[in-house]
């Protein structure tokens, strides 16, 4: 144990702070170790704790924390980065090595503490013991009383029935938007959906707390010891409870949220408005406590896989390091400095690097010099490959050849955005044994059918902030002439001017968006199943006035009675349609596609018949992705073996860091052509006739995503194509340009299916 003792460690003397330097000559082997949040540094001052000789950037606030918390909690030993490491940047070299040597020994201090302390900053404190024990009444009562039964003594005790009338009369409603009057005109117990509700609430306050947006923090909650949960409000300090608590929590309030509307479901044969809206808030609960219980299970199994497999857990275990790149990215991440994003993993990837690159990396942080993060991404990937000896790709189009030796398929960081996170890690994949060339043997499927061939371009732009949410649709045939008879024709209207999209309008609206991406993106297949796909993954929410705007089924109650209910492809002239949406009543799309790198970013698709689409980067991407037969499946994020998390999200498919950049959407069946035909068609056929493809028309097929400086022509006869699957997260194209050569990525595939001449094969990838 005294090995593993770190260089100093804070103690309390006399109701003061002291740093003791080299604390095993004191014969002190054992003390405990802080997990918390910084939040915003000050300017470097002289913090009068005796033993600290040097500059500090923490707030006075932050130390006083710290010790009201060893007071409470009666530390006697603690490990604390902020007093314990020389932090002050530009302190001089000598600083540098002694915090590059500190980062690379995360893991040793981690794990030799006796308990791992997580201090939270909390505007309310929750008792998990009072929640567990909330949670049992609202599952006692939901195994005993069916929803449409008055609960009375005598089918609960009087103890829950007592609770009951409490939570119902004399609680805060937790409930919202929906009112206690909603839920008693509902005929439901208005004590078990306010316990259930709160509980719910509190659960999600937690891990929505700032503390679980940091890198580092993630670092410290995988490898902490004992780790016990502590709320910092104002001056005082309250206990938590075991981390691992708050993680059963996590289960149970996904279970209470799935029983609680199943409980509703069976005690209606006709099931009345009132109690639809109550369902629709429950169902949107199941839907997000299930990626907290997924991202719970996730971190489960990787402190699993840490403590079986020691400090190099991660040579062998590529399930394993799989799975930690998906929980660090499924909330995403930040870090006060760039590399940080890389080196606040350095502990669970132990000995990853030598000292001397981890020295380098600690300087341009905390120097904040401009920093290439391309360099950084490529270096820790492919230092991670090389350690491992497999190949860490990314689901994402391929990048350059940075050294003319390989490592093509290395997944480096576009140029980052305002804000950067651990987004850079969705999607990482292993694909297959790394040679001593550099280069990933892998089983592929060649020989895809077809040549390759541009039909849609796609480009990101950075929106102002008050952008918001718009959609803007301009098919091709708009302002050219329609023919209306046999010597008649007149204009195709084009409504180019935006109209504001009222908060009770915003479901039909999205509808008909989604209807005109089917058309485009998923052109002769069921238009009904492409909307409900594409808005279920998007999950948007908006204000809405009257709660009949927002039904369980209102994807398709919105539209119903209007021609928009049940369309058919060939009565949907898309090519003929405009439109210019601003959703000023939009708050957010629930999509794992938009967060704060995302949400301002636009995405504008042109299709080669010349309709042009702009909508927001989630929206747009989603669309895409919800295609027929797409190989990124229809869930964001399921659990895996063992609970790991696998993301099928394409968070990385397009970087949102290549913002002014353009890829293109490719395919190698059918005709790219088929749009512009189709489109001419649309013109030359009279109003409310059909307007039916020809028996040779064959809509694009094998669909894939590619950079726009992709080229194919006709001197490429000898390039092959073939794709990578990576088990359930997507299908990576890979391509070379004659037989003699390594194959290369150089896109993602869209369709799961890729018709190929050759079966599956082991191939190098450079």
């Amino acid at each position: 144990m005294a090995s593993s003792l770190p260089l100093r460690l804070l103690s309390l003397e006399n109701g003061e702070l002291v740093v003791i330097d080299n604390p095993g000559q004191y014969g002190i082997a054992e003390f405990d170790i802080l997990s918390y949040r910084w939040g915003t540094t000050v300017s470097p001052y002289q913090c009068g704790i005796r033993g600290v000789d040097w500059d500090v950037t923490i707030r006075k606030e932050r130390l006083r924390d710290i010790k009201n918390l060893m007071e409470t909690a009666g530390i006697r030993y603690l490990w604390a980065d902020c007093v314990c490491v020389r932090q002050a940047p530009g302190a001089g070299n000598t600083d540098n090595v002694e915090k590059a040597a500190e980062v690379a020994r995360m893991y040793e201090y981690y794990k030799a503490a006796t308990t791992c302390h997580i201090m939270l900053e909390m505007d309310h404190v929750w008792n998990p013991e009072t929640v567990v024990n909330d949670f049992k009444l609202v599952d006692h009562v939901l195994d005993r009383v069916s929803a449409s039964a008055k609960i009375s003594t005598g089918n609960v005790s009087p103890q829950d029935f007592n609770q009951l009338r409490e939570w119902a009369e004399n609680r805060s409603w937790s409930l919202l938007p929906i009112t206690r009057a909603a839920v008693a005109a509902a005929a439901l117990d208005l004590g078990v959906l306010n316990c259930y509700a709160t509980c719910v609430n509190q659960v999600r306050s937690l891990f929505d707390n700032l503390y679980f947006t940091r890198v580092w923090t993630f670092q410290e909650m995988l490898l902490g010891r004992n780790v016990t949960m502590w709320a910092i409000k104002d001056t005082s300090v309250a206990c938590l409870g075991p981390f691992d608590t708050w993680k059963d929590l996590a289960d149970h309030a996904t279970d209470k949220a799935v029983k609680l509307l199943k409980w509703i479901e069976r005690s209606h044969e006709v099931t009345p408005k009132a109690v639809e809206r109550i369902m629709v808030r429950i169902a949107d609960d199941v839907v997000s406590l299930t990626v907290l219980q997924t991202q719970v299970k996730g971190i489960n199994s990787a402190q699993i896989d840490i403590v079986n497999g020691g400090a190099h857990w991660w040579y062998e275990n590529y399930k394993g390091v799989a799975n930690v790149f998906s929980a660090v990215s499924l909330s995403p991440r930040d870090a006060f400095s760039k590399p940080d994003i890389f080196l606040g993993l350095l502990g669970v990837f132990s000995g990853l690097f030598p000292l001397d690159e981890i020295q380098r990396y600690v300087q341009m942080a905390d120097a904040q010099v401009t920093v290439d993060m391309e360099e950084v991404s490529f270096n820790f990937f492919r230092r991670l490959s090389t350690m491992t000896g497999l190949g860490w790709a990314r689901l994402a189009i391929g990048s350059h050849d940075r050294d003319g030796n390989g490592w093509g398929w290395i997944p480096v960081m576009a140029k980052p955005t305002k804000l950067m996170t651990t987004d850079c890690f969705a999607g990482v994949i292993n694909l297959g044994r790394l040679d001593n060339r550099g280069r990933v043997r892998t089983n592929a499927t060649t020989g895809i059918q077809g040549a390759p061939r541009w039909y849609m371009k796609i480009r990101l732009t950075q929106q102002s902030d008050d952008y918001g949410y718009r959609f803007v649709f301009r098919g091709c045939n708009c302002g050219k002439k329609l023919k209306t008879g046999t010597f008649r024709s007149e204009l195709i209207p084009t409504r180019d001017r935006a109209t504001s999209v009222a908060k009770d309008e915003t479901a039909r609206k999205l509808v008909e968006c989604a209807t005109w991406l089917s058309c485009l993106f998923n052109p002769n297949g069921n238009i009904i199943a492409y909307r409900r796909r594409l808005l279920r993954k998007l999950r948007p929410d908006w204000t809405v006035v009257d709660n009949n705007a927002r039904l369980p089924n209102w994807i398709d109650r919105c539209v119903g009675g209007a021609w928009l209910e049940d369309p058919h492809p060939f009565h949907v002239r898309v090519h003929n349609e405009s439109a210019h949406n601003h959703f000023v009543h939009m708050t957010s799309f629930g999509s794992r596609l938009e967060n704060d790198n995302t949400k301002n970013v636009t995405c504008r698709v042109e299709v080669n018949c010349g309709c042009v689409i702009e909508a927001p980067y989630a929206m747009m991407m989603e669309a895409i992705l919800a295609v027929d037969g797409t190989s990124l499946g229809e869930v964001a994020v399921r659990s895996g073996d063992d609970d790991r998390i696998i993301l099928q999200d394409g968070l990385g498919l397009v970087q949102v860091g290549e913002v002014d950049q353009a890829f293109q959407l490719i395919n190698f069946g059918g005709d790219n052509n088929a749009h512009r035909v189709y489109a001419a068609g649309c013109r030359k056929t009279k109003k409310l006739k059909k307007v039916i493809p020809k028996p040779s028309h064959q809509w694009p097929r094998g669909r894939a995503i590619v950079r726009d400086d992709f080229k194919h022509s006709s001197v490429d006869i000898l390039k092959d194509y073939g794709f990578v699957a990576t088990g359930g997260s997507g299908n990576l194209l890979i391509c070379r340009s004659n037989p003699v050569e390594d194959y290369r990525i150089v896109g993602v595939c869209i369709d799961e299916n890729m018709e190929s001449r050759i079966e599956s094969k082991s191939v190098a990838i450079r």
